[in-house]
């Protein structure tokens, strides 16, 4: 009798998709509460939340360390500088914080940097989930990276955490405005 291949053993793939990319960063990288991957103009928006109102001159230094964090390890890298921005918006009892990146030059390690920075910067007050296991995730992730790529025409996809648990769903494309009856 002829057995086939097991294919149980074999180890699950992530699927070259934007929806299993972004699925995959808010997994391998819990300090990111949010990560929105807009495939037409090639960016990625990663959202870090803190439960507390920082000064201003905490996010003012905050942002500053990412950005001259992600400007020398792409000069390490022997890349130019790369497109970032960092941006922040501060309520009673929060801050958070959004880097908008180019995918086109974007690495594994830069994210890892700024997830870094966020936790050594922010300790317990960083609104983070749980890591998941480990086992086998880098090469995959890596692999979805660099498939996002490449999928320029998808529809924007939008990832956040709510109970321990990812949520993954296509934004949108444009809103629709609804007229409000006339008096």
């Amino acid at each position: 009798m002829a057995v086939g291949p097991s294919y149980a053993a074999e180890t699950i793939r992530i699927l070259p998709d934007s929806v299993s990319f972004v699925a995959a960063l808010l997994v391998e990288f819990p300090e990111f509460a949010s990560a929105a991957f807009h495939p037409r103009a090639g960016t990625l928006r990663l959202t870090l939340l803190v439960g507390r109102r920082l000064p201003a001159r905490s996010r003012v230094r905050f942002a500053r360390r990412v950005e001259d964090a992600v400007a020398v390890l792409h000069d390490l890298e022997g890349g130019p500088p790369p497109r970032l921005e960092v941006r922040w918006q501060a309520g009673p009892n929060f801050t958070r914080f959004e880097l908008v990146r180019s995918v086109d030059d974007l690495t594994l390690e830069e994210v890892r940097v700024v997830a870094q920075l966020a936790r050594d910067s922010f300790g317990d007050d960083l609104l983070a989930g749980e890591q998941g296991p480990e086992e086998g995730r880098e090469e995959e992730l890596r692999y979805a990276l660099e498939h996002a790529r490449q999928l320029r025409p998808s529809r924007p996809v939008v990832g956040l955490r709510e109970g321990g648990r990812v949520l993954v769903y296509y934004a949108p494309r444009t809103a629709r405005r609804v007229r409000e009856p006339l008096p």
